[in-house]
């Protein structure tokens, strides 16, 4: 008879002495926990190796997020205003100052007083008021006609040019603004600029290229509006027949890229924005994020009545013959075609 097998393992070394296929699984199971105690060894020393030298080493914010959170980048804001600029501009803005005394004069703009009432509408959420629209655009119209280069030739119409325009019967009175340029040869400008409003509701910006026959439509909605082309089109033709004796082809479109309105209270903020951009010869880097910054802007400088061009603005402004206005890549809705314009 056989002897007793006592020892751990001798029955697993008898099944392999009488076959090799016992030997070998008992080999590979043999093989693989040595493998894995000289890892597990390894990863041990290694962990204390890391405990000895952790208070030399920097914290690692990816491997405790919670503990080491990433700082976050500052968000860019190209018109936002700074130190004593901004002081100037809150304090004109302020509601209490503006309910105690609504009918105070705060600066006068081309003629117009700008009262408290009138500058509180810059506070965000607010609708613009003609006398802001065009305050602000009679700036822009004077730095452009001051600088040259870039800006030279640019004329901006008054918010009332358009109602005036249409107000006959048939739509289109040509007659009662054909005086309101006596003193501009339109043909020979190279942009004209004339915010709309719609309605009393709703602000749109029209820029008409005279040497180009062309008008672009500026709306932050993203709107249609025929009737707008149709008597700004025949304008531009009778402009060019009365004062060249020319019968021209004009042609028209909406700019599909322009920066979208995300609320129903700034759409005369992005005229005022549009046209800066399209009169000064810079990109239109414009949003909605952008409008508080943009708001305050234009408190300020109408305080200041004039405008404090940033380093692209002046940049632009002094290199003769840069006029080409374009959308932001990140501006541009999904879909859309690109517009970028000449002047």
């Amino acid at each position: 008879p056989r002897q007793a097998l006592t020892r751990p393992g001798e029955k697993m070394r008898a099944r392999a002495r009488q076959g090799g296929r016992g030997e070998r699984a008992f080999g590979y199971w043999r093989t693989s926990l040595r493998r894995l105690c000289s890892a597990t060894g390894y990863w041990l020393r290694l962990a204390r190796l890391r405990r000895a030298i952790a208070p030399s080493l920097p914290p690692n914010p990816m491997r405790h997020p919670m503990r080491h959170p990433m700082p976050a980048r500052p968000a860019a804001r190209p018109w936002a205003l700074e130190g004593s600029e901004l002081a100037v501009a809150s304090a004109a803005l302020d509601s209490q100052a503006a309910r105690r005394s609504p009918n105070e004069v705060l600066v006068v703009v081309r003629n117009e007083p700008l009262s408290r009432r009138t500058m509180s509408r810059l506070r965000p959420g607010e609708w613009l008021s003609d006398e802001l629209v065009n305050g602000y655009l009679g700036l822009l119209a004077e730095s452009c006609a001051a600088g040259g280069g870039a800006a030279g030739g640019v004329h901006v119409m008054s918010t009332f040019f358009f109602a005036k325009l249409n107000s006959s019967p048939s739509g289109y009175n040509y007659e009662g603004v054909r005086r309101w340029t006596k003193n501009v040869d339109l043909c020979a400008c190279s942009l004209v600029l004339v915010p709309v409003n719609l309605g009393d509701s709703h602000w749109i910006l029209a820029q008409l290229d005279m040497q180009r026959k062309h008008i672009e439509v500026w709306d932050s909605l993203h709107h249609q509006h025929p009737q707008c082309v149709r008597v700004l089109s025949q304008y531009m033709a009778d402009e060019w027949l009365a004062r060249r004796g020319k019968r021209v082809q004009v042609t028209a479109a909406h700019c599909d890229g322009a920066p979208l309105q995300r609320n129903g209270s700034d759409c005369g903020v992005f005229v005022c924005a549009f046209a800066r951009c399209l009169a000064l010869g810079t990109v239109v880097d414009v949003s909605q994020a952008v409008m508080p910054d943009f708001r305050m802007r234009m408190s300020f400088e109408l305080l200041q009545r004039a405008l404090t061009l940033r380093e692209c603005e002046a940049r632009a402004r002094a290199t003769p013959g840069s006029g080409s206005i374009s959308v932001p890549r990140e501006k541009r809705l999904p879909g859309r075609r690109k517009v970028r314009r000449h002047h």
